[in-house]
């Protein structure tokens, strides 16, 4: 089961994408440099405020291998089930301190920050969310700063079989669903300075401002996303820790098969 760090490594090279800028001739170079005071100044940057961007788990995607995803899911929840120390089954709340050193090392983190929550939610029957939330305290109660990633036009469509069941170390299911999605918004949240200062250092490509305390929403461009998901009581044998989700992306092709990268992911309850 892999982490997180292959995601939010996709994050920044997206906001890095979409933030970047061609060169302008000389003539208009002072146009330029107007255009980047104003994104400088507003909160979304160079992005486009949006009325919304949500992260609040709603709804639900039907049709992959006949089941219903919905609720949150995550990553590292599976380690909060059996027990390791640092990663809290009911929250999903990452107090562990190599963890917290690896998000950090990938992507910054806000000063005096102990804990971390990354997961996913179910935003509506076509949509969900990637949410990212930085803690001042262990029990993650203190929120510090919040980052999230909007996908919509959540299409599922044909069903596959004959896939390798075997990759590594890891068994995953000969049958899933082909799945495409957009990234289409980011919300955040700076809940006091040192967030604030996080969500720009993380953000700098595009320059945003935001306001301590208040929440903005911006969005954004970029390509289609292909996905193979299958999901089941079955994933880690007879529903011992409930329905599981397993996840092959790409962002250039349909993929065709389970492969290293593929995420192994277990629902909160």
């Amino acid at each position: 089961m892999k982490n997180l760090l292959f995601w939010m490594v996709l994050i920044v090279g997206i906001v890095a994408l979409i933030g970047s800028c061609s060169k302008k001739e000389e003539s208009t170079t002072a146009a330029a440099a107007d255009a980047a005071t104003t994104a400088a100044s507003s909160p979304c940057g160079n992005y486009t405020a949006v009325s919304s961007c949500s992260g609040t788990p709603s709804g639900s995607i039907t049709g992959i291998d006949n089941q219903t995803l919905t609720g949150v899911f995550s990553t590292f929840h599976y380690f909060g089930i059996v027990g390791t120390s640092g990663f809290d089954n009911a929250t999903d709340c990452i107090t562990a301190a190599s963890t917290l050193n690896s998000m950090a090392a990938t992507m910054g983190s806000p000063t005096g920050a102990q804990g971390l929550i990354m997961n996913y939610a179910v935003t509506s029957s076509s949509t969900f969310a990637q949410r990212v939330k930085w803690y001042s305290d262990t029990s993650c109660s203190t929120e510090m700063a919040e980052y999230i990633t909007g996908n919509t036009d959540v299409a599922v469509g044909d069903g596959v079989t004959g896939l390798t069941t075997s990759v590594g170390s890891n068994t995953y299911s000969p049958a899933a669903n082909k799945v495409t999605y957009n990234k289409s918004c980011i919300g955040m949240k700076g809940s006091n300075a040192a967030g604030v200062t996080w969500l720009k250092t993380f953000l700098g490509s595009v320059a945003v401002n935001p306001v301590v305390g208040t929440s903005h929403s911006c969005s954004i461009t970029s390509s289609p996303r292909y996905a193979l998901m299958h999901l089941d009581n079955d994933t880690f044998g007879s529903g011992a820790f409930g329905m599981g989700l397993f996840w092959e992306e790409s962002s250039s092709a349909q993929p065709t098969d389970w492969e290293s990268t593929t995420d192994t992911l277990t629902f909160l309850p």
